[in-house]
């Protein structure tokens, strides 16, 4: 079964030619993304972030998938409040950094594929928060590796 994923731009920075572990897992989860059926959400606030961070692998592998139409166009205008929330500063600021990844997986099929995991901790800090972590199933590549992905099916 085909997935809609948001693949944050920390995995398309990432991915490059280096033999580092955190190198070759994050190309090895694009190289599976891009085998599998699965499908890439692309949002205005996400392109960006590709665009300013991603390494000469992760273009080639944008226009791999852009050739196969595994890239759909979302607004990604789902919304969630967290004003009320008492939550550090720290945490506040990962959550406004990253909300279009939280906007764009809650708009598709709730998966995020990212290295970073500052969001998910400042998710955990409130119960309304919280549930909005766990609706997300998140895939990090080099602790879940491309395995998980072939799980998503």
């Amino acid at each position: 079964m085909s997935r809609l994923l948001v693949v944050d731009a920390s995995v398309m920075r990432a991915a490059g030619i280096a033999e580092h572990p955190t190198s070759k897992a994050s190309r090895e989860i694009l190289a599976a993304i891009l085998k599998i059926c699965h499908r890439i959400v692309s949002q205005e606030a996400l392109r960006m972030e590709w665009k300013t961070h991603a390494s000469i692998y992760s273009r080639k592998w944008m226009r791999a998938m852009a050739a196969r139409k595994k890239i759909v166009k979302s607004s990604g205008e789902i919304c969630f409040e967290i004003s009320n929330e008492k939550i550090s500063e720290a945490g506040r600021d990962a959550i406004e950094k990253d909300r279009h990844l939280l906007q764009a997986a809650l708009a598709a099929d709730k998966i995020i594929v990212t290295l970073d995991v500052r969001l998910q901790e400042a998710l955990e800090a409130t119960p309304k928060t919280e549930r909005v972590k766990k609706q997300i199933t998140w895939v990090h590549p080099v602790r879940d590796g491309a395995a998980r992905l072939r799980e998503l099916k």
